[in-house]
């Protein structure tokens, strides 16, 4: 029998090294692509330039990975 239960949701916080609205756009589509990844946004008004990602899944890694493969630095924050 499957079991219909899904991950819980929860709610990745990084500082990224994006300062503009394009590269914010085109780190929103990578992530967007992941299974995992329910929502993305940025918050470029932050000094951190914060991006915030709603999980189902996908790890700080993972999240990471993305980044780097998008030539751009991310840092998890607790």
């Amino acid at each position: 029998m499957m079991n219909n239960k899904t991950a819980p949701l929860e709610v990745l916080v990084f500082a990224t090294s994006i300062n503009s609205t394009k590269e914010a756009n085109a780190i929103l589509e990578a992530l967007l692509l992941h299974k995992g990844v329910k929502q993305a946004n940025f918050d470029l008004e932050d000094v951190d330039n914060i991006l915030r990602v709603v999980s189902c899944g996908i790890t700080e890694p993972e999240v990471e990975s993305i980044m780097i493969r998008q030539n751009t630095r991310c840092k998890a924050l607790v």
